[in-house]
């Protein structure tokens, strides 16, 4: 049988329907991926964080000398003093200093904020210990004190104020982690249970079993073990009666045989297995109804060649397609197509749905 489930047309209801009864997946996994992103955030900040870093804040006023250079404010911005302060006049001069701290580690350490005021230039040190960050942040005093005294357009620079050396502790992002795992677990989920849904083979209506067949089933048998709904209990028997009733009337004798499936698709239809041996012996009384299997062993060989007619079940949604196919296959290189094919197993729910109205 030729593959033709990707070109067969697309039923948005069923698709809809497959869908709207996995909600419950996607509440899951919007709470798997909240729950994920929460402790990946967790592991980040609390398990796997490195060594505290501390700050040393200080605000540096510069005094130009206009005299010298008149439009020297022009030239010095946040960016231009950040490379100066990685450069050798600052960081390599405050290495020099200190002796135990390289100029790389320093420039490393140092940053200067955006300016406001091209007169006040915020310096922070960030270091492991508050002691090796004032350290730093006085050797970086110095350097700039004796940069200005040897740079035209500078008459000074100079402490303005200093904060106190504090632990650099980051604002927490765990409900914004827990926010963006939510929403993408979400996503996730919606796209794993549509895509399935999408590729999904299974015969789950009786237009899916028309197309990996290429016949309409003559029935489907609901999976509770309550009295089936009228509708679909009269539409079983009267098909049934249209479908055998040529080989095998009221009045005659013979064997109706019901083909099970239940070993290949790996389920148990028993109890559809017995209601169908109630209608059929309802349409036709007289008839010897029999089970066979479709594994071909000499003893089911027997019971399917002594058989007027027999009926294949198909099982609802079992993710089953290809299998269906060559189960069909098979049947037809045997000359023993079934003469009737009925859906077990069916959601109730879902097909009241699907066909919108149907009578209880």
């Amino acid at each position: 049988m030729t593959d033709h489930f990707l070109q067969e047309k697309f039923d948005n209801r069923r698709f809809l329907l497959l869908n709207i009864n996995k909600i419950w997946q996607i509440a899951v996994g919007a709470v798997a991926g909240a729950c994920l992103f929460a402790f990946l955030y967790f592991l980040k900040t609390d398990i796997l964080k490195g060594e505290p870093l501390y700050r040393a804040q200080t605000l540096y006023g510069i005094t130009f000398d206009r005299e010298q250079v008149d439009n020297i404010h022009d030239y010095y911005n946040d960016y231009t003093w950040n490379e100066i302060l990685d450069s050798d006049q600052i960081a390599g001069r405050a290495a020099k200093k200190l002796g135990d701290v390289s100029k790389e580690e320093i420039a490393a350490a140092t940053t200067i904020p955006t300016m406001s005021d091209i007169r006040f230039i915020w310096v922070y040190v960030d270091m492991e210990s508050s002691e090796q960050a004032d350290r730093v942040m006085a050797a970086i005093g110095e350097s700039l004190r004796e940069f200005a005294l040897a740079t035209d357009g500078f008459t000074e620079i100079a402490v303005w104020d200093v904060k106190g050396t504090e632990q650099i502790r980051e604002d927490s992002l765990a409900g914004r982690m827990t926010v963006a795992g939510a929403v993408i677990g979400t996503l996730a989920a919606c796209f794993i249970i549509c895509f399935a849904n999408a590729m999904d083979d299974s015969v789950y209506t009786e237009q899916d079993a028309e197309e990996r067949l290429g016949v309409l089933p003559a029935g489907v048998i609901m999976k509770t073990e309550k009295q089936q709904p009228e509708f679909f209990e009269k539409e079983l028997t009267e098909n049934l009666q249209k479908l055998l009733g040529d080989k095998f009337g009221v009045k005659k004798t013979g064997k109706i045989g019901i083909l099970s499936v239940d070993s290949i698709f790996g389920f148990s239809a028993e109890w559809e297995m017995e209601y169908l041996k109630e209608v059929l012996k309802k349409c036709f009384p007289n008839a010897e109804i029999v089970e066979a299997a479709v594994e071909p062993t000499e003893r089911e060989d027997a019971v399917r060649s002594g058989l007027d007619a027999y009926i294949l079940q198909i099982p609802y949604g079992k993710k089953n397609g290809k299998i269906l196919e060559l189960v069909w296959k098979n049947l037809a290189l045997q000359e023993r197509l079934p003469d009737a094919v009925v859906i077990v197993g069916a959601d109730e729910k879902f097909y009241r749905r699907y066909y919108r109205k149907c009578e209880k």
